[in-house]
């Protein structure tokens, strides 16, 4: 994904850097040429705190309950394919409907991250009735 991070100036101006590899990439669209910019709130992208906790808290609770419940053993790897492609989604291809491309939880940032993966997975599994623990610093990961 290319970005510029940019912050509003007190004169609601905005004051930013365009990174040399976007520069090249506009030079590869061209002079005159309409593009879309998209803006948004910058948060820092998904920490390594929030992936530690989806992957030593959140998976192996759930793993160890449908074991628990079912005797069926699902890895944390299966559930991170499910969520990825119920939260996140996907992109279908025209040709072959049954290839598919999911988005990366690599690309989200934390608030992302944290809104619409790791609190949907944990209210879906509390619905069902199991508890997954908070993270003890919850400032840490959201």
């Amino acid at each position: 994904m290319n970005e510029i991070v940019a912050t509003i100036t007190d004169n609601l101006e905005l004051k930013y850097h365009i990174p040399r590899m976007l520069t090249a990439k506009l030079g590869s669209i061209g002079k005159g040429v309409k593009v879309r910019v998209d803006i948004k709130r910058w948060y820092k992208k998904r920490s390594k705190e929030q992936n530690g906790y989806l992957w030593s808290t959140v998976y192996p609770t759930i793993t160890q309950y449908i074991l628990e419940k079912t005797g069926q053993k699902f890895t944390s790897e299966n559930l991170h394919d499910r969520y990825k492609r119920k939260y996140l989604g996907y992109e279908q291809c025209e040709l072959m409907p049954d290839l598919i491309k999911v988005k990366s939880s690599t690309e989200l940032d934390t608030k992302e991250f944290w809104d619409e993966l790791i609190e949907h997975i944990c209210r879906e599994w509390a619905e069902m009735g199991l508890f997954i623990p908070m993270p003890k610093k919850v400032d840490d990961v959201v």
